[in-house]
């Protein structure tokens, strides 16, 4: 198997084949790097998102009589036929998003895989749950069909994070893929079928999100949708999804901050916060895109962020020196410049570092930048750039530093540098985020994941991701009254 390339008609995957939709525009697909185009794609349209519907309707009873050990091994198989493809994967990725070739197969490749093998591996437990209430069996069941869309930058993690717990939990679904970055969801979708998933499962439908994307989140026929991207887009999902009662989960944008507690970690917290604000070309929701420090140690930090930044190598993705590569589309890119040139002219934000970026003439390349903003109100720190750009924000006692972190609509995660796990908690808890990470911890990518306030609802990740697909039912027994 192989990622298309090309003209693309059969863009329409139903009942395990590609066949061609009824739409006669394309969507382009670009190479980040030289924003020359290799693939189009033909469009689908709201009739091409019925039939994809009516698919997966008749195959999803069938599918959730299958025992679930039955479902979840086609789902562990699956993730071996792409363990098997990693570097079709990683070439289709790193063309389609950007991604440079020192982390396309330890984030690309390998989160998507591991988003697939921790879903199997916690799948039974969450579908065979049963609890006792008073004279009632709590049990749980498929949600039924399901609607998914989801974005550009982690195209085979973002679609695994909702294909592998629907498929396990016994729903069928129709996904909706990026029109930007498409190409790797046909492969996953060949590697279910591949696995044995029965026809209707699992259905692909491409377009864009204000046609394709609205005809699946408002669809009679959706039980259940979930959706990943932009702030405003979910909420045009939930609205859509609201016309019939629809379940909808939505995980959005982020503004999360890594705030310094301890002294002595000031320098290991700008490296690694760093690392995460670039990491993918900072196109992740996840991203820590502002750094929390004492203002008695902002000049310490001032002085780390530079010797970082003298170590970033921005370039071609396919060149393994580059540690930042392009982003992954024009509009991306015209964005964060546009976010770079704002926070230049901003009272109260001053440019620390940036690269220059002026040999890269062709691809969509915007230059890492770190600026420094005693405002918090400035768009630098209230808006999401999703590209490489971070923001320290110096705090006056760690009173301040939590209210600079809860500062922003958003809510997804964030890291708290301290030593004593008591304080961290402490910390931890005052912070209405999804989750929080102890110092440089790495992230438990089976823990559930998702925000609160703007950053959205619901969870992904593990047994808290497979019960999002799972409903409960009552079963309440009779007996003798006495």
């Amino acid at each position: 198997m192989a990622s298309p390339r090309g003209v693309v008609d059969d863009s329409l995957w139903l009942d395990n084949a590609r066949v061609v939709p009824s739409g006669t525009s394309y969507a382009s697909v670009d190479d980040s790097a030289t924003g020359e185009e290799i693939a189009k794609v033909r469009s689908a349209t709201a009739e091409d998102v019925d039939r994809a519907f009516d698919s997966a309707a008749r195959a999803q009873q069938r599918w959730a009589d299958v025992a679930p050990a039955d479902r979840v091994a086609v789902v562990e198989k699956a993730a071996d036929i792409l363990e098997g493809m990693a570097d079709d994967l990683a070439t289709t990725m790193q063309a389609e998003v950007g991604t440079v070739a020192s982390q396309v197969h330890g984030t690309q490749v390998a989160l998507g895989l591991a988003a697939i093998r921790l879903t199997a591996a916690s799948a039974v437990e969450a579908i065979t749950k049963r609890e006792r209430i008073g004279n009632s069996d709590v049990v749980r069941e498929p949600a039924g069909v399901v609607g998914a869309i989801t974005p550009w930058n982690y195209p085979l993690m973002q679609a695994a994070l909702k294909v592998a717990p629907a498929i396990a939990a016994g729903c069928s679904i129709v996904v909706k893929p990026a029109s930007v970055a498409p190409l790797t969801t046909f492969l996953l979708a060949e590697a279910f079928a591949e696995a044995g998933l029965p026809g209707g499962v699992l259905n692909v439908v491409c377009g864009s999100g204000g046609s394709v994307g609205s005809a699946i989140a408002g669809h009679a026929r959706a039980d259940f949708v979930s959706f990943t991207g932009s702030v405003e887009a979910g909420r045009q999902v939930a609205l859509s999804a609201a016309r019939w009662g629809t379940r909808t989960s939505l995980e959005l944008g982020g503004k999360s901050a890594a705030i310094v507690v301890d002294d002595d970690k000031v320098r290991a917290a700008v490296r690694h916060t760093i690392g995460s604000c670039f990491a993918n070309a900072g196109q992740t929701c996840a991203a820590l895109s502002r750094l929390i420090v004492a203002r008695h140690l902002l000049e310490e930090a001032e002085d780390e962020a530079r010797n970082v930044m003298a170590q970033v190598v921005v370039g071609d993705p396919f060149d393994p020196a580059s540690t930042v590569g392009p982003l992954a589309n024009q509009g991306q890119r015209n964005t964060v410049l546009e976010h770079i040139r704002v926070a230049g002219d901003t009272p109260g934000v001053r440019m620390l570092a940036s690269k220059d970026i002026s040999h890269l003439a062709r691809g969509w390349y915007a230059p890492p930048t770190v600026v420094v903003a005693d405002d918090p109100g400035a768009p630098i720190v209230q808006e999401e750039v999703f590209g490489p750009v971070l923001a320290i924000q110096p705090a006056d006692d760690e009173a301040h530093a939590i209210e600079l972190a809860e500062g922003t609509r958003f809510g997804l995660i964030a890291r708290v540098w301290t030593d004593d796990d008591a304080r961290f908690e402490s910390v931890a808890r005052r912070l209405r985020v999804g989750g929080v990470i102890q110092s440089d911890a790495p992230t438990a990518w089976d823990a559930p994941f998702g925000g609160v306030k703007h950053s959205g609802y619901g969870r992904e990740r593990g047994v808290y991701g497979v019960e999002e697909y799972l409903v409960p039912k009552s079963l309440q027994r009779g007996g003798s009254q006495g």
